[in-house]
């Protein structure tokens, strides 16, 4: 699960950092050009239908990671591919 969220992630224009150890994926979304990860997380969700939390919420710094999103993949199969198709439409 892992690797299809860093390849699904990575083909919708993403930055990944591949995790050893973590249940998720950190992504930068710089990319996207909103102000910060709180306004890019809305955006997904609210156009895209994906949900991912805003990196600088674990940051005692919350500009240091003002740049990412943290996607989980414990999730099924099927909603992860499901996020797939529907992060195409950032491109």
């Amino acid at each position: 699960r892992r690797d299809l969220l860093v390849a699904i992630l990575e083909d919708a224009g993403f930055k990944t950092s591949r995790p050893s150890g973590a249940y998720y994926v950190l992504a930068d979304v710089s990319h996207l050009g909103f102000d910060n990860d709180v306004a890019a997380a809305g955006h997904l969700v609210r156009e895209i239908g994906v949900a991912a939390v805003p990196a600088s919420s674990f940051y005692a710094r919350p500009e240091l990671g003002a740049d990412h999103l943290r996607f989980s993949f414990s999730k099924k199969l099927s909603t992860l591919h499901a996020a797939a198709e529907r992060l195409q439409r950032l491109s």
